[in-house]
């Protein structure tokens, strides 16, 4: 998997960086867990302060357009973004605790 990094664009007032990377890679198209990973690298920063916002790909090539926001800090990505985008950052073992929590929940106030 090789990522150049297009743009940076500062967003000040939602302490974030919005960025746009262009991905080369082979195969599947990666996982946001290891787009991630790819971007922290190159970035030097902490995968926790990385959302994977899009990943845009066009059928029969092994190229992708990837945007992702790189928080100043985690408390911020989780009271901008949507939880549910949020909980595709996690493994499929959390993701699917938490899953499995919500249709419980769900139940719950059915029966109440």
């Amino acid at each position: 998997m090789d990522m150049e990094i297009q743009k940076k664009q500062e967003t000040p007032l939602l302490s974030r960086t919005r960025i746009t990377a262009a991905l080369v890679y082979e195969g599947t198209t990666p996982s946001r867990q290891d787009i991630r990973k790819e971007l922290s690298q190159k970035l030097k920063v902490d995968e926790e302060l990385i959302v994977i916002k899009h990943i845009f790909t066009k059928f029969g090539f092994s190229k992708a357009k990837v945007i992702a926001h790189v928080y100043e800090d985690k408390k911020m990505a989780e009271r901008i973004e949507d939880e549910d985008l949020l909980n595709k950052h996690l493994s499929k073992d959390e993701q699917k605790k938490i899953k499995e929590a919500k249709q419980k929940a769900a139940q719950q106030k059915k029966q109440a």
